[in-house]
């Protein structure tokens, strides 16, 4: 039985914009511009890194196109990936350059993708075989993760050595090119792996819309106890003669939207001690949202789950 050629798709089809890859290209620059931001870093590297991602991204979904759940894995992986870099480019190499740190940061996505490029048709034919992978590739798998972990985990030894600024960005970027090397030997097992995570993606999704319904009954019964409870509280302060709350142990009358937030700390017993309430009958009123959080927290589960079992 003769087999058709697999086909990288045509040209016409890589300049077609679908939404689907509109919206994990803006998925994934919305992410990675999140983790920039928190990070901290100049206006300058936070543009690299959502160039880098974009048009790394942008190739590798026209290129190998998977569906709008494939997408969104490959740019947690980047994000992931932007997270383990800057802790360990803080932990053992604070001194290295922009420069440095800026292709260093770059190296393994664009290994990754050059490896994906020299080997796109065999990447081609495993991503749209969308077959479940078994249990016996898990130790390959692992093999290329637990070799960029003994990568990053020798890495802590360098700040014994008192290195300079430059010789620790040669350092950094010695790290991240045998990180590239290990990315490139395995890019075969890394697609797997993300088509694993993808496939459980589509059915979280899949599982996800039977049950938005109830889902979103649930918050709304319990968005209304809070705010119940919340003019309760409001109330309560407003009508007593002494202030019913202490804020920072100071007692004080209470605003409205200070009542939302105790209510909304006090239903999920979180209990952050901002707000405290001071009179009897504040404290009785605090106690009955408590138990009535934890009951419609339990007969909210049970109906979810007896909607997910009567839809099958």
């Amino acid at each position: 039985m003769n087999r058709r050629p697999t086909r990288v798709r045509s040209r016409e089809h890589l300049v077609t914009l679908d939404r689907h890859w509109l919206r994990s290209t803006g998925f994934t620059l919305a992410l990675i511009g999140l983790v920039a931001a928190a990070i901290g870093v100049d206006w300058t590297a936070t543009l690299s890194s959502l160039i880098t991602c974009a048009v790394g991204f942008g190739f590798f979904y026209l290129l190998f196109s998977g569906g709008a759940h494939f997408g969104m894995v490959v740019a947690n992986f980047l994000a992931i990936y932007a997270c383990a870099f800057e802790f360990f480019r803080e932990a053992n190499f604070p001194d290295a350059t922009r420069p440095f740190a800026l292709g260093a940061v770059a190296m393994p996505v664009l290994a990754f993708l050059c490896g994906c490029f020299a080997r796109r048709r065999a990447i081609y034919s495993i991503i749209h075989a969308r077959r479940i992978r078994e249990l016996q590739r898990l130790p390959r798998i692992s093999g290329w993760l637990f070799g960029a972990l003994a990568v990053g985990a020798a890495s802590f030894a360098l700040p014994r050595l008192q290195l300079d600024a430059q010789q620790q960005g040669i350092a950094l970027l010695a790290a991240t090119g045998l990180v590239s090397l290990l990315v490139i030997a395995s890019i075969r097992d890394v697609i797997l792996v993300m088509i694993d995570i993808a496939m459980v993606f589509e059915g979280v999704a899949v599982r996800f819309d039977r049950l938005i319904r109830p889902m979103v009954a649930f918050i709304t019964f319990y968005a209304l106890l809070v705010v119940v409870f919340a003019c309760l509280y409001r109330i309560a302060d407003l009508t007593a003669a002494m202030p019913q709350f202490a804020v920072h142990a100071e007692p004080t009358r209470i605003s409205f939207v200070d009542a939302l937030y105790f209510s909304i700390a006090t239903i999920t017993t979180l209990g952050f001690g901002d707000i405290a309430p001071t009179s009897s009958l504040v404290r009785a009123i605090t106690s009955l949202e408590v138990v009535s959080g934890l009951l419609m927290l339990l007969f909210g589960f049970s109906e979810i789950t007896r909607s997910a079992g009567g839809e099958r």
